[in-house]
């Protein structure tokens, strides 16, 4: 069944992702392309996220004709000069963006008006966010000057912050989850000599003292932005490689991408049915949708095929979700919606914007979502839709 009505949602858009380890050193095997997803930061000298893999001989994607039952998406905000990369909703009122140049926006009332209550401006760069209540927040980024992965706690609803809880001195910081007050999971985006680490914590993670840092796959290279944390402790992440951890982050088993090319969001609903998605700039623009119904054992070909690349993916049910994407530097995106789980997908929205960060909050049966993303004029919109879900 599709989600009725519309209420909020809002819009972020995805940034360019930077390559390293192996996979970024290696030289150019007879017959592989250099496939980029993205460049990052948006804002800033800008680095890939690529990979050397085979040249894809697919005849260019479309992304199709909004369906006529679409859910009615709504543009709640525009945030002008924001690029937004994350998302966190406490309450259905009150949420939290992460954007480029040291920025933190809040709204009090569902996002249909945001405030900006941090600008730190260049050279901290926030990706990532989430609120634990209506006054405990967390962001996670970097400082672009010195390579520092740090984050940043707030108690009292953003209006005052922790100093500087630096991660790593020699990578990027990018998003961060908690699935309980103590056990939290933040992954890199960059690291300058290694492939890129994950820092766990099982106490809160208040002082740097309280992360633990490991590598992932000490052959493999970046990961996406949006990686898959269960209150069982249970974590995936994918992009050059895909990785599984059962234990919060402490260890990893890793095996090659689920795509032929790349990944890079990872949503599980529980330990049996996920999805990876994934996408590329160039050479093509094109993006895709793989699922598992076995918790990753197996893994279905391509069951979205489009025009623009992947960047998040969010279900409220195991059959009832989104994939969301674009190129911010096309001015195209939007959101595909599928009600069986992933198997088949239908344009559900065309915001212009990459979009690249959802979250949602259910009471009962009532559900809203907000999706957010940035568009080629560097402004971010926020997108949502509310409604019942069987």
């Amino acid at each position: 069944m599709r989600i009725h009505q519309v209420s909020r949602l809002l819009v972020v858009a995805t940034i360019t992702l930077i390559l390293v380890g192996p996979a970024a050193t290696a030289q150019t095997p007879t017959g592989n392309v250099r496939h980029v997803s993205s460049h990052v930061p948006v804002l800033g000298t800008p680095h890939e996220m690529a990979a050397e893999r085979p040249t894809n001989s697919s005849s260019p994607r479309g992304t199709g004709a909004i369906d006529p039952k679409a859910n009615p998406w709504q543009l709640l905000a525009t945030l002008p000069g924001a690029v937004v990369h994350d998302i966190s909703f406490a309450t259905p009122q009150i949420g939290y963006a992460a954007a480029e140049l040291g920025q933190v926006w809040k709204t009090t009332n569902g996002g249909a008006n945001w405030t900006e209550i941090m600008n730190l401006g260049s050279p901290i760069y926030w990706y990532g966010v989430q609120a634990a209540g209506a006054n405990d927040v967390v962001v996670s980024g970097f400082n672009d000057s010195n390579f520092e992965g740090m984050i940043r706690f707030s108690h009292d609803g953003g209006q005052t912050w922790t100093s500087d809880i630096v991660l790593t001195t020699n990578g990027w910081g990018d998003r961060i989850r908690y699935v309980n007050s103590q056990d939290g999971l933040e992954m890199d985006q960059l690291n300058l000599s290694a492939p890129n680490a994950a820092h766990y914590t099982t106490d809160g993670g208040a002082n740097a003292s309280d992360w633990t840092n490991v590598v992932p796959d000490p052959n493999g290279g970046w990961f996406g932005s949006e990686f898959s944390f269960l209150p069982n402790l249970h974590a995936r992440a994918s992009g050059i490689t895909y990785c599984t951890s059962l234990n919060g982050g402490a260890a990893w088993t890793c095996g090659p991408s689920i795509d032929s090319v790349f990944d890079g969001p990872t949503f599980f609903s529980n330990d049996t049915f996920g999805w990876v998605g994934g996408g590329e700039i160039s050479p093509n623009v094109e993006g895709w949708v793989h699922r598992t119904a076995d918790g990753g054992n197996t893994w279905s070909g391509r069951t979205l095929d489009i025009g623009w690349p992947i960047r998040e993916i969010i279900f409220l049910t195991p059959n009832i979700g989104w994939a969301t994407g674009g190129s911010y530097s096309s001015n195209v995106g939007g959101m595909y919606f599928s009600k069986d789980g992933g198997q088949t997908w239908s344009l559900d929205s065309s915001t212009g914007a990459e979009m690249g960060a959802c979250d949602s909050k259910r009471q009962g049966k009532h559900v809203q979502v907000w999706c957010a993303g940035f568009n080629g004029s560097l402004n971010s919109v926020v997108y949502t839709v509310q409604g019942t879900l069987p």
